[in-house]
């Protein structure tokens, strides 16, 4: 193992001899005869939220009878007036859903799922590290013992159990180097059973910067009502009817440049069929037991993305 500067290990994925997820590191701890990884798991919490776009549109409709853009300010101004407000009082996700009670109406809304860290109590011993490695998708540590496995309670076996593709399908596959390839899609009937893995990788794209282009377009109006009052006129259209693609149309007619910015997006290069030989351990995440580099000269079958039909 090389040297990695202590900041750049933060968030490394730490992986136990199974294939289960340790966690993230948090920070190091050092003694005079040690050095522990302190870690972190990222929890999913699902939860209900107000959906504060559908009880607008929901408010609109029930006093105007269809939802714009141009009653928006008036809904806000009817708010205020009933709930007794200032005139000049920002109108929040707690206003509209006391003036939606207030009426007698039903308050919709969304389930919206969230992520916090949880700190992981037993810190790990460096000492326990096999492999260290990094791709476009992420740093990763396998351990050599079965450190989570022991943790949960998880019994260790011999060899790879045979899993179907809902067992699978997108858990992260490492190879024997601790290098993230990509994520498993499903199995493959053959003898033995087959494992199909999307080799991934990250590509900066550019796309249309609609929010930057809006605060461009609004900058030359008096008011957003003022804006799609003018696009209306222009396309022939309602300005109630004017949607994105109309606001995109206009801004190329009217010869203004459209903002753009780059984002980053997961795809997928090929596409690896495996034997299920090549499979070292499946825990959280699946272990392979060679490099991409060997499987790719041997026993694998690649194929190009579009190839497979995945």
């Amino acid at each position: 193992m090389g040297y990695i500067e202590e900041e750049k290990f933060i968030g490394t994925l730490v992986v136990d001899s199974e294939g289960y997820i340790c966690g993230r590191v948090a920070s190091f701890e050092i003694t005079p005869d040690r050095v522990l990884m302190r870690l972190y798991k990222e929890v999913g919490e699902e939860k209900e939220v107000v959906d504060v776009e559908k009880l607008k549109e929901m408010l609109m409709l029930f006093f105007f009878n269809k939802v714009s853009p141009k009653h928006e300010k008036k809904l806000y101004d009817k708010v205020r007036k009933e709930l007794k407000l200032p005139s000049k009082t920002p109108i929040t996700e707690e206003e509209l859903v006391a003036f939606a009670r207030m009426l007698g109406l039903e308050i919709p809304t969304k389930k919206v799922r969230s992520i916090s860290r949880v700190s992981v109590d037993e810190p790990v011993d460096m000492e326990l590290i096999e492999q260290i490695n990094e791709s476009p998708l992420g740093k990763a540590v396998v351990l050599k013992e079965p450190w989570e496995a022991k943790r949960r309670g998880v019994p260790i076996v011999e060899g790879v159990p045979y899993k179907s593709t809902e067992e699978i399908r997108g858990k992260l596959v490492l190879d024997s180097t601790a290098r993230i390839i990509g994520h498993a899609q499903k199995i493959l009937i053959g003898r033995p059973l087959g494992l199909r893995v999307a080799l991934e990788t990250y590509r900066e794209e550019e796309e249309i910067d609609f929010e930057a282009l809006m605060e461009l377009l609004s900058s030359r109006f008096k008011n957003p009502k003022a804006l799609f009052k003018q696009i209306a006129k222009d396309l022939g259209i309602k300005p109630s009817q004017v949607t994105r693609d109309h606001i995109l149309s206009w801004a190329e007619m009217a010869g203004i440049e459209i903002p753009k910015k780059k984002v980053r997006r997961l795809v997928t290069k090929n596409i690896l069929d495996l034997p299920w030989t090549a499979i070292r351990k499946i825990g959280d995440v699946i272990l392979l037991n060679k490099s991409l580099e060997e499987l790719m000269s041997g026993e694998a079958l690649v194929r190009y993305a579009e190839e497979s039909g995945a």
